[in-house]
């Protein structure tokens, strides 16, 4: 997985960070949620979503994970992350990581581990000196990976909206500036 580039996302990027939100869900999380949340999914919808977030400037961080395209001269966008400070006081952090999704085909790699690492340095260069995330409590994988890199359980919350219940535990560095300083001049937020 060397070929394989992180960089900080740009406006372009919106439609192809859907398509990967999209396709990330469909192949991770069948099983955990209702099959109608799934079905739901909206590469529009969330295109639209992350123009919107994109469009926002500075107030997050987005990283996308771009290695060449089979066949192809133009890099394929195979994941991407995003954070910013925290929604709400419920994670007991001062930034959150919002997003960290990876396509099948690029887990297990060391990129997502490069990813998280990159985005948790980009928010302690911003000042935060803690960071939180929320994950489905039945994701075991996701959970086993937040744990290797350091980060401690959390509060649980259930989340409840229209079309699905789902119940999430928080995971938490208290303390970035242990993140390794590496990935600071490899990833510009």
């Amino acid at each position: 997985m060397n070929e394989a580039r992180i960089r900080a996302a740009v406006a372009a990027d919106a439609r192809a960070i859907a398509r990967v939100h999209v396709q990330a869900w469909r192949e991770s999380y069948r099983g955990l949620v209702p099959d109608h949340v799934i079905e739901a999914l909206s590469v529009e919808r969330n295109g639209a979503m992350w123009a919107d977030i994109l469009a926002a400037g500075d107030l997050s961080i987005v990283h996308v994970i771009e290695r060449p395209g089979i066949g192809s001269d133009e890099p394929a966008l195979v994941g991407f992350g995003s954070a910013t400070d925290a929604l709400g006081s419920e994670l007991g952090a001062s930034a959150e990581i919002t997003a960290i999704y990876l396509l099948d085909k690029v887990k297990h790699c060391g990129i997502g581990r490069r990813l998280l690492s990159g985005l948790l340095a980009a928010l302690a260069v911003r000042g935060h000196r803690s960071a939180g995330l929320w994950v489905l409590v039945d994701n075991r994988s996701a959970r086993a990976f937040y744990e290797t890199l350091g980060a401690r359980t959390g509060p649980q919350r259930v989340v409840t909206d229209a079309v699905a219940e789902m119940h999430e535990i928080a995971y938490i560095w208290d303390d970035l500036s242990s993140v390794g300083p590496t990935h600071r001049k490899r990833v510009s937020a």
